[in-house]
C-alpha cells in the first residue's frame, strides 16, 4: 500500500513538475522584461540628450574622439570628453546603458523611428539617430520660416544635419535630435519566441529638442 502511494506521488509529481517549472522560469522573465525594458528606455532618453546637448566650447562635438567620456546625463558642457555629439559615441553611450543585456550593438544613422530596424539576432539591440550627423543645413532662414514652408514644426531630419546645425545654429528653438533603441529580448522560457515574438521586441524612442 505504500509502495502503490508513493508510486502515486512520483506520478504526480512528473505531471504538476513542467507546470511548476514553466511557472518559475516565467516569472524570472517577466522580472527581466521589465528589467531590460526600463533599462532600453534609458539608453534612448540618454543617447538623445547627449546628442542634443550644448557643447563644451573647449571641446570640438563633432571633431576627433579621445579617451575622455561623454555622458547622456548631464550637459555635453559638464562632460570633459571630445566627439560627444557624434553618431558612434552615441551608441557608445546607449552600449553602456544596456550594458550586459546586450551582446552587440548595430548603428543605423539619419534613420528615423517609424524606419529603425529591428535587430537581427536575439540579444542584441540596434539604435537609429535622427538627424543624420553630417548632412549640411537646409535654406531656410531661421525657424519661423522653416515652420511657413513646411506648413508644421520641423520633425528630426528636415532642417538637415546636426553638425551644420551646431556650427551654424540656424534653427534654435525647433531643431529636433532623435534616438530609437530597439532590443530583442533572449528569453529563458521555452518557445516564448516562437509564440510571442512581438513580447520579446523592446524599443523606445526619445525626440529632444537640440540645445547648440
Amino acid at each position: 500500500m505504500r509502495g502503490r502511494q508513493h508510486g502515486q506521488g512520483l506520478v504526480e509529481f512528473a505531471l504538476t513538475f513542467p507546470v511548476l517549472f514553466f511557472v518559475f522560469v516565467g516569472m524570472i522573465d517577466l522580472y527581466r522584461i521589465v528589467e531590460v525594458n526600463n533599462a532600453v528606455a534609458e539608453a534612448a532618453r540618454q543617447g538623445a540628450r547627449q546628442a542634443a546637448a550644448n557643447a563644451n566650447p573647449a571641446d570640438n562635438g563633432f571633431g576627433a574622439v579621445d579617451s575622455n567620456p561623454c555622458s547622456g546625463l548631464v550637459f555635453t558642457g559638464s562632460a570633459s570628453g571630445s566627439g560627444c555629439l557624434t553618431d558612434a559615441r552615441i551608441k557608445a553611450t546607449v552600449q553602456n546603458v544596456l550594458g550586459p543585456f546586450d551582446r552587440v550593438t548595430t548603428l543605423y544613422s539619419n534613420t528615423n523611428a517609424a524606419n529603425c530596424p529591428n535587430p537581427a539576432v536575439i540579444g542584441t539591440a540596434t539604435v537609429c539617430v535622427s538627424p543624420s550627423q553630417s548632412a549640411s543645413a537646409t535654406a531656410y532662414a531661421d525657424c519661423t520660416t522653416a515652420r511657413a514652408a513646411l506648413g508644421h514644426d520641423p520633425n528630426p531630419g528636415e532642417l538637415g544635419g546636426r553638425q551644420a546645425e551646431w556650427t551654424y545654429p540656424h534653427y534654435q528653438g525647433c531643431f529636433l535630435v532623435q534616438v530609437t533603441v530597439i532590443y530583442t529580448y533572449d528569453a529563458f522560457t521555452p518557445l516564448l519566441g516562437p509564440f510571442a515574438p512581438n513580447f520579446l521586441r523592446l524599443a523606445s524612442t526619445s525626440t529632444m529638442l537640440a540645445e547648440y
